[in-house]
């Protein structure tokens, strides 16, 4: 499994089940304040902070009925460029 994460300091790629679950739980504590998305076409969440801004956006390629990979976005100058929904 892959993780690809675009933060501001650049992007970061983790490899591996047991690590790339331990940074999916990362991001599940903003999930709270996200909601499902399609994400280029792929199934995503997409989360935002309790003012509203966008604080991530993961797409999750799936293959065989599993996740193989999850791509995150973590950069708060990408996010912004994004067209991304008013959080609901």
């Amino acid at each position: 499994m892959r993780l690809t994460t675009d933060t501001p300091g650049g992007v970061v790629v983790t490899l591996g089940a047991t690590k790339v679950a331990a940074g999916a739980q990362l991001a599940a504590s903003a999930a709270a304040l996200g909601r499902a998305a399609l994400v280029g076409g792929l199934p995503g969440v997409i989360s935002w902070r309790a003012d509203g801004t966008p604080l991530s956006v993961l797409a999750f390629t799936v293959t065989d009925g599993r996740i193989a990979a999850i791509t995150a976005v973590a950069d708060p100058a990408k996010l912004a460029r994004m067209n991304l929904p008013d959080p609901a």
